[in-house]
């Protein structure tokens, strides 16, 4: 089963955000990866995906997971109503693209817990492939 199909298959924990909106967690049963161009960021055996109506399923990978030193932090914080709050994460040195590749939920609401600390990528148009 390849990453797309994966995602498309849900077997649910469910999860109630604090305004009651199904949130799903699960366990990737296949590797996933996680390049820009030629350069590897993150590769997990065993990342969790969320399941959150209204937005694509995201693989969250455990830190252990992520090329850390080649991360750096943002100054940008996001909160979100089902979730917490957000830190977000660029490429260390890429003056020429500093936007946000990554995001993380240092303490999330426990009601999903699974993903504190975890990092996401974006897949959307910054050169980020997930496979």
């Amino acid at each position: 089963m390849d990453h797309k199909q994966l995602l498309k298959s849900k077997s649910p924990l469910p999860h109630k955000s604090p305004n009651n909106t199904a949130i799903n967690v699960t366990l990737s049963p296949v590797p996933v990866s996680v390049h820009k161009g030629d350069t590897l960021l993150a590769e997990s055996p065993a990342p969790v995906v969320l399941h959150e109506p209204g937005y694509p399923p995201r693989y969250y990978f455990p830190r252990l997971d992520v090329k850390m030193a080649l991360l750096q932090a943002s100054d940008k914080t996001t909160t979100c109503p089902h979730k917490g709050k957000a830190e977000y994460f660029h490429l260390k040195g890429d003056d020429s693209d500093p936007q946000e590749i990554a995001w993380s939920y240092p303490a999330p609401f426990l009601d999903v817990a699974e993903i504190s600390g975890y990092i996401a990528f974006y897949d959307n148009g910054s050169g980020i492939t997930i496979s």
